[in-house]
Order: structure tokens, then sequence, then C-alpha cells
């Protein structure tokens, strides 16, 4: 099995599940066939994550706050899953870039389902001391996972992620968070 494959009819199908339970309206096959459209077959790993958060997108509330709420209800009825729940951080990397107060203590919640480090990078690159401030409160977290997310979401270089190019030239940032760790 290729690992792109854990993003299957299953996950899909419980993903669909859960956040009817969450927001009773929710369409869930608009759901399924939205994800699994003409092109499903040829999308890679973080393809197929990303159009599963688009559709998501299209089918959520508007309001990214309500939307957001619906999905911190529905993500620990999924907690038996692993890589497949990046979804719910990369909601907030692609509709949350805007909106702080809202989706800093959702990827705080989320990364204790699932790592968040690919979804907190362009939070640091839109405002990088803002989020490294929060890192650093982050690497004294009780929650060993938030703590995780403090030093791997601020690696210059993560693979998969993007780089942090301000971090490469200027690593200086990081060394609070690592000595606090």
């Amino acid at each position: 099995m290729k690992l792109k494959d854990i993003y299957n009819q299953e996950y899909v199908a419980d993903l669909a599940e859960a956040i009817q339970r969450a927001y009773p309206t929710f369409d869930q096959e608009a759901l399924l066939a939205g994800v699994f459209d003409d092109g499903w077959a040829a999308r890679e790993l973080k393809e197929r994550m990303r159009h599963i958060t688009t559709v998501l997108g299209s089918l959520l509330p508007s309001d990214y706050r309500a939307a957001l709420a619906i999905l911190r209800r529905a993500a620990p009825e999924l907690a038996r899953y692993g890589f497949e729940n990046m979804v719910f951080p990369d909601y907030v990397e692609v509709f949350g870039l805007d909106d702080w107060e809202a989706s800093i203590p959702a990827l705080e919640a989320f990364t204790q389902l699932i790592s968040a480090e690919y979804a907190v990078r362009p939070f640091i690159v839109r405002d990088g001391e803002r989020m490294m401030a929060q890192m650093l409160r982050w690497a004294d977290h009780g929650n060993p996972d938030v703590r995780r997310l403090a030093s791997e979401g601020c690696r210059p270089r993560l693979p998969w992620g993007i780089r942090l190019p301000s971090l490469e030239a200027d690593p200086a940032p990081i060394l609070p968070i690592l000595e606090a760790l």
C-alpha cells in the first residue's frame, strides 16, 4: 500500500460521520463525491490531504469560527487514525491565517491528536515574532505533543514542510525554545 492510500473511502466516510454528529446538516454524500472525483487517483499524499481540506471548506459554514468549532468537536472521534487527521490542522492553515485568536488555540488542540507542525509554518512566515513568542509559550506546555510542536514547527527545514527562510538565515529565535525544552 502506498502512503497516499491512507486517505481512503473508510477514512473519509468516518470523517463525514464525525462531522455530521457535530453538525447535523452536514452533507456526507457531498463530501464523499467531492473528495473522490475524477482526479483523486492521480493525487499524491499531500495533494489528497489538501483536496479533502478544500472540499470540507466548501461544505462547512463559510464563517471560519463556526466551521472550526465543528471540526474541534469532530476531531476527537477520529483519534484512532494517525496521519489521516492532518486534515484538521490543514484546515486551519488554509482557512485560518487571518484569525490568529481562533486558529492558534485550534492548532494547540489539533496537535494533541496529530501534529500541526506543517500548519503552523505559514503563521511563522506571516508574523514570525508573534508566532515564535507563541512557540516559546508552547515549549513550557504540560502536553508533550504541544511541546513537540514548539520545536518541530519552527525547524527551518522540515520534510514536506515549507521552508522558513528567516530562520534559515538567523536561527537565533529558535534557541530560547530549544533551551526551554
